[in-house]
């Protein structure tokens, strides 16, 4: 639990990148992909990473191969999200191309279809990160999902894959998604939001206030 990573995702603007990594984050995220609401720009992304040192992940959805590639590195990016329909031989041509991890979506609709996307990807991937699912949306629209039913999933993972939690998180709820699914990483947009793509200081400052409160505990026992 100590290692515990806290991702804030959906950076639009230099000063909330700064914000975010003086609260503490581990990971800032950046949607890269054009015609969502924290999209940004190659602009704006160039000036986020020259003013911060955290790692990035670059959050995309059916980018075509080359446009991934080119994104991440101008992102500087340690990981590459991905939210859309990739292929098992796009995501191994997609890691050879960059020192970086790849992490899988998957939108949470039951037990029964994150056991099946589990055994899909855990081959080819470093990292799944279970979303709120949302009709026509390929994730970040802040929907939580049944954290006490997918819990034992967490089981199911091998020590090598990493699990991020994203999904309707804020202060008031990240210890109880915590204690359910024992995540590596918990990845916040919206709940630390004082509207979308406008990060709030006080509100990114509690939530890491109560991840780092859980450092001390045992994992299920909440």
């Amino acid at each position: 639990m100590a290692n515990l990573q806290v991702k804030v995702c959906g950076l639009t603007n230099v000063a909330d990148a700064i914000r975010a990594e003086s609260a503490g984050a581990n990971y800032g995220g950046m949607i890269l992909s054009q015609g969502f609401g924290r999209s940004i720009s190659l602009e704006t992304v160039t000036k986020i990473v020259s003013a911060i040192e955290m790692p990035m992940v670059s959050v995309l959805v059916n980018e075509d191969i080359d446009t991934a590639e080119h994104l991440s590195r101008t992102a500087k990016a340690t990981a590459i999200q991905l939210h859309g329909k990739e292929t098992s031989a796009y995501v191994e041509e997609l890691a050879l191309r960059g020192d970086w991890s790849i992490w899988k979506a998957i939108p949470v609709k039951g037990k029964t279809e994150v056991l099946e996307m589990l055994t899909e990807w855990e081959p080819f991937v470093d990292g799944i990160v279970l979303d709120g699912w949302s009709p026509g949306s390929p994730g970040g629209t802040g929907t939580k999902f049944a954290w006490e039913e997918i819990g034992p999933v967490r089981d199911k993972f091998s020590g090598n894959l990493e699990l991020i939690v994203a999904g309707g998180l804020n202060h008031t709820n990240v210890r109880d998604a915590v204690g359910y699914l024992r995540p590596d990483t918990v990845d916040v947009s919206s709940g630390v939001e004082s509207r979308v793509g406008k990060k709030d200081k006080q509100l990114m400052e509690l939530f890491m206030r109560n991840v780092r409160s859980l450092g001390h505990r045992q994992i299920g026992q909440l």
